[in-house]
């Protein structure tokens, strides 16, 4: 068994918010392969459903395929699609699936229905504490403060490792500042991304894909994004004239 894996990020992380609106939940969604598991980290939003099921076939992975899916947080936008995957083993941090088991239905981004559905699974859900090997080349890293059970997947890929951060660190404006947007304990978040931050300060091979940005690498005490950010958006208005009208950004 090859416990080097190889990464693709099937949909990348945006950093987006609105003033009206809230959070756009553009978050990024991985798949990683070692010739015996493929393994996604973080589900998605459910409006990622038909990109997500395109990238894998893509790739020639069926929802099927899929044996683990790690979950850093639950959050409805990182959670939606984990019913996706029907012969999948869901891990996620012990403390933040019974945080998350006790909050009531209108606690703030925490998706109650989806996670009354994982604690329905029984022996398909794993849970996991700081430095838990989750499977063979990926292990567990705590990071609270997001939320109280927050954590940090790293895994082995050929070239150097992967930190996948969730939402302990959103975007490069957080890593490179420690000054984070939306927690429920500022201080905790401000010491899990300096963990972070320190691992990549020690190896400059990490690479870190963060809940809603592209990749990043730190590269001379400095954040670098190791490719460009693109999103765009479609908004249709009617002008009467022209009712058909798109707006591109």
């Amino acid at each position: 068994m090859n416990d080097v894996y190889t990464l693709d990020v099937l949909v990348r992380g945006f950093p987006g918010t609105t003033r009206t609106h809230g959070g756009l939940g553009w978050c990024s969604v991985s798949v990683l392969r070692d010739g015996t598991r493929t393994v996604v980290v973080d589900a998605g939003p459910p409006a990622y459903q038909e990109m997500v099921l395109r990238e894998l076939e893509q790739r020639g992975i069926s929802t099927s395929d899929v044996t683990d899916v790690l979950t850093t947080h639950l959050h409805w936008d990182h959670i939606g699609n984990f019913t996706m995957f029907p012969n999948a083993i869901f891990t996620v941090g012990r403390v933040e699936l019974e945080w998350s088991a006790q909050q009531p239905p209108e606690t703030p981004l925490v998706a109650d229905l989806h996670v009354r559905r994982l604690l329905e699974l029984g022996d398909r859900v794993r849970t996991v504490d700081d430095g838990g090997e989750v499977v063979p080349g990926i292990t567990a890293i705590a990071v609270p403060g997001h939320t109280p059970g927050h954590m940090c997947f790293r895994a082995t890929v050929a070239g150097g490792d992967v930190l996948f951060a969730g939402d302990s660190v959103k975007n490069r404006y957080e890593l490179a500042t420690g000054d984070v947007h939306s927690s429920l304990d500022f201080e905790a978040s401000r010491a899990s991304v300096e963990r972070l931050r320190a691992l990549m300060e020690q190896d400059p091979s990490i690479v870190m894909v963060p809940g809603h940005d592209v990749p990043l690498a730190w590269v001379n005490g400095e954040v670098t994004a190791t490719e460009p950010l693109n999103a765009e958006l479609s908004v249709y208005l009617d002008t009467h004239d022209d009712p058909d009208s798109q707006t591109f950004m």
